[in-house]
């Protein structure tokens, strides 16, 4: 069985670095005694993989704290206080040298490893761009392992990829849902149950990390209605825009790199050379910028700092992540996004003042928003807002601002005019 929203959706922003194994499609599905196999070789992949993340995230945190502050800060939650003055410019650019010097190997362990120093010196990208990479190559190298055929081995990949998002952000359901919409275009049980007990697992350890904490919380919401729910739509098509925007410009700088790497590699550099400028003037863009969810959710921001997520994170974003072709990711997409959705809802507040909207929901709509319409991903963006914050009452203004998103991503493309 095949879907056509496959082929719309693979025209979004990639997630990661990487795509799986590119394997023919006559190629023979495992049966059932395999997928009982895959299954146990996916939950191991799984397993390793919750802690993986979680070793990646405690790397990252440590080279920035020990680039930015000298020292390992253990309870360290932000590099906007360093006292680096002008080295600020230098060590996103030392950190991108490695990522750079392995650009020539397809190993995702490889890439991955290079993301996470590029990442801990500063490079906007979010954790789960080296976490999925380097749980997808787990998997396909588990699969070798075990002597697995080439598409068990893309099945393994998807597996230990995806199930990254049941151990950073608690959200299986939307990992089996990214599988669904991306990486699965034949959706059959012996395809899908490796997924889906992966990505299990992965929860499982997150629970066991974390507890049962949301990602993402925010105050009691007030009462939905009509006027709020019309702001709310006109928040997410005008993001849903900046969404679209992103992916063309996102795109352009990918093939305008792709022709001066053609002479020389370390023209890479430049977009980091760019992210430390950029970080020099206002350091709150630097790094995954993680820290700042909760505080757009509880709108405890102030304009300098929102202009500076929407802003000037969103080019240094574009430029890095276009020019590296490590992959969108998802922290980037939410906080960007998060921060587009306050900067037009507060002053939409403020003249319509009849209009009761709240600031936590403003802020997820701009998430979801950015994060639909530029991966395409819709089912898997509602699921994961869905699943971050284990509130059913979200589920209207994250629907909306996913769809309405995503209709603006695909709208008169050429991919959703010959395949709808």
């Amino acid at each position: 069985m095949t879907t056509k929203l496959y082929a719309i959706t693979k025209n979004g922003l990639p997630l990661m670095a990487v795509e799986p194994l590119q394997i023919p499609a006559n190629a023979s599905i495992p049966g059932a005694s395999r997928t009982w196999y895959l299954s146990v070789a996916a939950i191991l992949v799984a397993a390793a993989g919750a802690v993986v993340a979680w070793g990646i995230t405690t790397i990252i945190h440590w080279i920035a704290s020990l680039a930015y502050y000298g020292e390992i800060i253990t309870a360290y939650t932000g590099i906007e206080n360093t006292e680096r003055d002008l080295w600020i410019i230098i060590i996103p650019v030392a950190g991108a040298i490695l990522l750079t010097a392995l650009g020539r190997y397809t190993s995702p362990l490889l890439r991955a490893s290079g993301l996470t120093v590029a990442i801990g010196a500063g490079n906007p990208l979010g954790i789960e761009n080296a976490a999925m990479l380097f749980n997808g190559g787990i998997g396909a190298w588990t699969g070798k392992l075990f002597r697995c055929t080439e598409e068990e081995c893309r099945i393994l990949f998807i597996a230990g990829a995806c199930s990254t998002l049941g151990s950073l952000f608690g959200a299986p359901v939307a990992a089996v849902f990214l599988a669904l919409e991306l990486y699965l275009p034949n959706r059959t049980l012996k395809n899908i149950l490796p997924v889906v007990v992966a990505a299990a697992t992965a929860a499982a350890g997150n629970y066991l990390y974390r507890g049962t904490t949301p990602v993402l919380s925010f105050s009691s919401l007030p009462a939905m209605n009509g006027k709020a729910v019309a702001a709310y739509s006109v928040i997410a098509i005008l993001v849903g825009l900046w969404a679209r925007l992103s992916t063309v410009l996102y795109k352009l700088i990918g093939k305008w790199f792709g022709k001066l790497t053609k002479y020389n590699k370390w023209y890479l550099l430049t977009a980091a050379l760019l992210t430390g400028i950029a970080g020099y003037i206002f350091p709150r863009i630097l790094g995954t910028g993680e820290g700042y969810v909760t505080d757009l959710l509880q709108a405890h921001v102030t304009l300098a700092i929102l202009f500076a997520l929407a802003f000037i994170k969103w080019i240094a974003w574009l430029f890095f992540s276009g020019a590296n072709k490590t992959g969108s990711g998802i922290i980037p997409l939410l906080v960007i996004g998060g921060a587009i959705g306050l900067l037009i809802g507060a002053p939409m507040q403020m003249l319509f003042p009849a209009v009761m909207i709240n600031a936590g929901i403003v802020v997820l709509v701009g998430m979801g928003a950015m994060l639909a319409g530029t991966s395409r991903l819709v089912l898997t963006a509602i699921v994961l807002l869905l699943e971050m914050t284990h509130d059913i009452n979200v589920a209207l203004p994250a629907m909306l601002a996913c769809v309405l998103a995503y209709g603006i991503a695909i709208f008169k493309s050429k991919t959703a005019q010959s395949d709808i």
